[in-house]
């Protein structure tokens, strides 16, 4: 009797210390545009013109970027998940609210103005802000955006699912570069002339 209650307290213990360091991952989910080679902490850039996205588990306190430009190291202290941009374009995105009924929401014409102009100021990253989830990462920085290790990211050139799980809000982010954003822009600006 006393090895199984010692067999089950070691597994209870074992469970409580796996629950607590997934509590302290880092992750980083590394956006570029050419092709990635990713060792330990070590990620090597042959620069393209391909979309790439590749996440990786930080064992360390940083990230080393090498490139025929040189090599640049990044901080990763924080758990949580973060986006590391080394493409040639600023990304910008936000926290998306899916999975909570908005079917009714009518958008008025001054109200998609607002949008607009929301959208060309993140453009520019003078409304970005951690606080607000709304990011402008510009090349070769890092940003965190979630303490939450399991938010989903979905990147450039991937669209939004059609569906997620009934009635449960989920934490997603939708991210674009500056390029594919301005060409939204430039769309939803014909619906308000």
């Amino acid at each position: 009797m006393k090895k199984i209650q010692a067999i089950l307290f070691a597994i209870t213990c074992l469970y409580f210390l796996s629950a607590c360091t997934e509590d302290q991952e880092k992750k980083v989910l590394v956006m570029a545009s050419g092709k990635v080679q990713i060792k330990d902490n070590i990620i090597t850039l042959d620069p393209g013109t391909t979309h790439t996205e590749n996440e990786i588990k930080v064992t360390d306190g940083k990230l080393t970027v090498t490139s025929p430009a040189g090599s640049t190291d990044f901080s990763v202290t924080e758990p949580g998940i973060y986006i590391l941009n080394i493409k040639n374009d600023t990304i910008v995105g936000s926290y998306q609210r899916i999975g909570t009924d908005n079917s009714q929401e009518v958008i008025s014409q001054e109200n998609l103005k607002t949008r607009i102009d929301s959208l060309k100021q993140l453009m520019a990253g003078s409304n970005a802000n951690a606080t607000n989830r709304n990011f402008s990462i510009p090349p070769n920085q890092i940003t965190k955006i979630s303490a939450n290790t399991n938010a989903q990211i979905i990147g450039p050139y991937k669209k939004v699912p059609g569906s997620f799980e009934g009635g449960k809000e989920h934490e997603i982010y939708k991210f674009y570069t500056n390029k594919e954003m301005q060409e939204i822009v430039d769309k939803l600006g014909k619906m308000v002339e």
